[in-house]
């Protein structure tokens, strides 16, 4: 087996699923008035939070990235 497929093995049957989430997330943003969501003085406050909200949220998992519990 090459380098290259193994690297993409842990992700056979996600690979697809994954392109999917990635366009449909595109056309949300796209589609979205950012403007009225988030007003310009927020941005920074925003994402910081957000950014603190995944790390906190991962901190808080046991599971392994892409593994199922039990």
């Amino acid at each position: 087996m090459s380098d290259a497929s193994r690297g993409a093995a842990p992700l056979k049957g996600w690979r697809t699923l994954l392109l999917a989430l990635g366009l449909s997330t595109v056309g949300v943003l796209q589609s979205a008035d950012w403007a009225t969501i988030v007003p310009p003085q927020s941005v920074g406050p925003v994402m910081l939070g957000v950014g603190v909200a995944v790390g906190v949220l991962r901190a808080l998992t046991t599971t392994p990235i892409g593994q199922k519990e039990g």
